[in-house]
C-alpha cells in the first residue's frame, strides 16, 4: 500500500496537491485492486478452508472466535453473549462483505464505488469495535478512503 500511496504526491515537489491536479486515476484504481485482493482473499481463505464453522448450515464460527480472539476489548464479551442467531448473521455478514461487496470497488460507476468503499469501512469499523487485530483493521481502512469521492 505504501508503494501506491507514494504516486499520489507530485514527485519533487514540495507543495500541496492542488484541485486542478488530481491522483492519477490509474494510482487510485491500483489502491481500490490492493483492497479488492485483500478482502476477496479473506473470504477465499474462509470458504475453501476445511473448517465446517464458515459454512452452510453450520455458520457457528463467531460462536467461538470471541472465546479465542488475540486481542479481545471491553467490547468482545458483549459480541460474545448475544444469541446463536445473531452469531450466524454475523458470518452471512462477514461472507458479503469479503467475497461480494469487494467487487463494487471494481465497477466504473462511482455510486457503487462509494458504497463499496463504505461498506468496507464499516466492517472494518464493527472489526475494531470488537476487539479483532485492530491495528490490521485500520490498515485495511485507509484503503477504502480512496473510494469516497471528494
Amino acid at each position: 500500500l505504501n508503494f501506491h500511496l507514494l504516486f499520489l504526491v507530485p514527485l519533487l515537489s514540495m507543495n500541496p496537491v492542488l484541485p486542478a491536479s488530481p491522483p492519477s486515476p490509474i494510482v487510485l484504481y491500483t489502491i481500490r485492486w490492493y483492497l479488492f485482493r485483500i478482502m476477496l482473499g479473506a473470504g477465499l481463505i474462509k470458504i475453501k478452508s476445511s473448517d465446517i464453522k464458515w459454512r452452510w448450515p453450520n455458520l457457528s464460527a463467531m460462536d467461538y472466535f470471541y472465546e479465542t480472539q488475540p486481542v479481545p476489548n471491553p467490547l468482545s464479551r458483549y459480541f460474545h453473549w448475544m444469541p446463536r442467531l445473531w452469531h450466524k448473521g454475523e458470518v452471512l455478514m462477514n461472507h458479503f462483505v469479503e467475497l461480494i461487496a469487494p467487487w463494487l470497488l471494481l465497477l466504473p460507476s462511482p455510486r457503487a464505488l462509494q458504497w463499496g468503499g463504505l461498506i468496507q469501512i464499516v466492517f472494518q469499523g464493527i472489526l475494531v469495535a470488537s476487539g479483532n487485530l485492530s491495528f490490521l483493521n485500520w490498515l485495511t481502512a485507509v484503503p477504502a478512503v480512496a473510494c469516497l469521492n471528494d
